[in-house]
């Protein structure tokens, strides 16, 4: 008996031990995987090395975006209008849905907004003129810059006493006319193939839904616009006065070089002969200049003048820097009319192939005698 109670007395302290011992084993776990996780760590170097470019201080962050300057986003509509007439012209309708995409994407431009966009991109062309920028650019350098400042703000006719103010206005001239032929000629191009049209099944259907696409036409302009990149970068290139300063389709309108040929008659004879033989230096020969009509005079000197306040001051809001100063907008009020007479066109069609017509005669042509009647004597000028 005395044994049994012995036992079993063995027994229950056993268990006791045994249950203070786990209980031990347990509260010290977690330092012992502590250490271990320590004296692994360069064992398990692999995961740790792929995180280590992530938290490398060398890894440089993303740039955040830089918004564009108010002067590009407002030269991007015209960029898009030009770039519309030049893919028209290239490219012809081979269905009535091309000639739909076309006839829409043309009437996203009402007056004012094709006109306000127009100011800011013959801006970006003077800033583009080398003579021009740098030559303010040194006045700048030369002279207090905030006095030239507020000499433009308060007489916008200040800027023709700046350098290169000559070249400036001859290469915005060039290049509305350009932009005016541009447009002409792709009007005569769907001109001529509304007439070829009328051999072809699809453009021979009637079109129907007339009154849903003048809603459509009419509604145009309010739509948003979404301008690509690709045009958006060579303006802001311009803005920035950034090298080359003439992109490619800009040099092709430079002014060119002016320098008598040397060497004799026979080398001046054949210096004459090639594309620029219109504008070849001789002491005989006066080198035509374009200018403004009366009515665009203004507008033209309002132009130059925010170009010039743009170069001194990049920050310079538009169109805030300098107004219209009481002109009118001929050219807003010369386009909204076309639009009229595309509507009534419209109105009147009762197949495809004339919208064709419509296109090349409203929406073309009109425009482009719109642009060119900015250069005084323009019809000699885009014809």
């Amino acid at each position: 008996m005395l044994r049994s109670r012995i036992f079993y007395i063995g027994a229950v302290l056993l268990l006791l031990c045994q249950g203070s011992l786990a209980q031990a084993v347990i509260a010290d776990r977690p330092s012992v995987l502590a250490s271990n996780a320590t004296s692994n760590e360069p064992q398990n170097s692999g995961p740790m090395t792929t995180m280590a470019p992530l938290q490398s201080p060398s890894t440089p962050a993303p740039a955040p975006s830089t918004p564009m300057p108010d002067l590009v986003l407002a030269a991007g509509p015209y960029a898009r209008f030009l770039d519309i007439i030049d893919h028209a012209a290239k490219v012809p309708p081979r269905s009535a849905e091309d000639l739909e995409h076309l006839m829409g994407d043309l009437a996203s431009f009402d007056g004012p907004k094709l006109s306000h966009s127009f100011r800011a991109y013959a801006i970006l062309q003077a800033m583009q003129t080398p003579a021009f920028s740098s030559g303010i650019q040194a006045w700048g350098r030369q002279y207090d810059r905030q006095s030239l400042i507020a000499n433009l703000r308060a007489n916008p006719a200040y800027v023709e006493q700046m350098p290169g103010i000559a070249q400036a206005r001859e290469q915005v001239l060039r290049q509305i006319r350009k932009d005016g032929q541009a447009a002409l000629l792709a009007g005569g191009i769907y001109k001529d193939l509304a007439y070829s049209l009328q051999r072809l099944k699809w453009a021979s259907r009637v079109r129907g839904g007339k009154a849903l696409r003048l809603a459509a036409l009419r509604n145009a302009p309010y739509a948003p616009q979404t301008i690509s990149n690709d045009l958006l970068q060579p303006l802001l290139r311009a803005y920035s006065l950034q090298p080359p300063l003439l992109s490619p389709l800009m040099a092709a309108n430079a002014i060119p070089s002016r320098k008598p040929a040397k060497g004799g008659l026979l080398k001046k004879l054949v210096s004459n002969i090639g594309p620029d033989a219109a504008l070849a230096s001789s002491p005989s020969l006066a080198i035509p200049t374009l200018s403004a009509a009366p009515a665009y005079a203004g507008e033209l000197q309002n132009i130059l003048a925010n170009a010039a306040l743009q170069i001194l001051d990049p920050s310079t809001p538009y169109p805030g820097a300098l107004g219209s100063r009481g002109l009118s907008d001929t050219m807003a009020e010369c386009v909204d009319w076309a639009r009229l007479h595309l509507n009534q066109c419209v109105a009147a069609t009762r197949f495809v192939y004339e919208d064709s017509f419509c296109i090349a005669r409203h929406q073309l042509k009109d425009s482009g005698r719109c642009i060119a009647e900015f250069i005084d004597g323009h019809h000699q000028a885009t014809h």
